[in-house]
């Protein structure tokens, strides 16, 4: 695809932003999405044409003209899990899309979901392989998934793995805790940086469609992965049951074979080393 097609992002926090500011880079006109207008001069001064775009049941439906002037779509918002209204609002943002996007100028829309609608089945899954979310977060996701695939235009659907990276450390999530169980489940995790390299090849390519993982090729077990990481935040060391109970191990099948995309660091502990 060429460099002057316009890229609008709905939602622009700890994974678009950065993902804005690189597609910049390259020459895309980029719009973001937020919620705040506390930000939108954060967004000017990235080069990034804001949106105030709000997504709740108390308020009218938003206006997404602007937003949808352009030609591919990156959908970075998540599920709300913080507040009682969150999934509703996730909903309503599904909803709102599926109506709006067929009589827009989007010919390709990209929706960033999760690994948390696979189950952990104890084995290795696959884009093919089928999903049972068990949390409202995942239900919630799978739903907007459903709703947005059965549009017809480009819709290419990435199920990203544990997200981490600047600002995202993950050495904080069991440090100094103790009898943590699973210890020997593998982990499932991929660095920011091959994020959006992964994105990009998303949106170069023309024939990609459909269902996509976004998970680093190597799986160690959460002692080793959540012990290294706090060791390199210089936090007390988390100690794991060596047990391993429910695990999955979910892998980037279609991204290596179909667009031909090498993970420019497959060894997750190396990823973590770098930060």
């Amino acid at each position: 695809m060429k460099n002057k097609i316009r890229i609008s992002l709905l939602g622009c926090g700890w994974l678009s932003f950065p993902l804005a500011r690189d597609l910049i880079r390259q020459g895309f006109p980029v719009k973001g999405s937020t919620t705040s207008l506390d930000k939108i001069s954060l967004l000017k001064e990235a080069g990034i044409e804001p949106v105030l775009v709000q997504f709740e049941n108390s308020l009218p439906p938003p206006d997404l003209k602007v937003l949808l002037d352009a030609e591919v779509l990156i959908v970075s918002i998540p599920p709300g899990r913080r507040t009682v209204e969150g999934p509703e609002n996730y909903l309503k943002m599904g909803e709102t899309l599926a109506e709006h996007l067929p009589a827009s100028c989007i010919s390709k829309l990209i929706f960033i979901s999760s690994t948390s609608v696979y189950p952990e089945t104890n084995e290795v899954l696959h884009e093919s392989s089928p999903i049972s979310p068990e949390t409202v977060s995942a239900k919630v996701i799978a739903d907007v998934e459903e709703k947005l695939l059965s549009l017809p235009m480009q819709v290419i659907v990435l199920r990203l793995a544990g997200l981490f990276g600047p600002g995202r450390s993950p050495g904080r999530f069991f440090a100094g805790k103790s009898g943590i169980p699973n210890g020997l489940a593998p982990v499932n995790m991929i660095h920011l940086d091959e994020v959006i390299a992964l994105i990009n090849a998303l949106i170069d390519s023309d024939n990609a469609k459909g269902i996509y993982i976004g998970s680093t090729p190597s799986h160690p077990s959460r002692e080793e992965f959540y012990t290294l990481a706090a060791k390199l935040d210089n936090l007390e060391r988390p100690i794991f049951i060596s047990e391993k109970l429910n695990w999955k191990i979910v892998e980037s099948e279609r991204v290596e074979k179909e667009l031909g995309f090498s993970f420019k660091n497959p060894n997750l502990l190396d990823s973590l080393r770098q930060g």
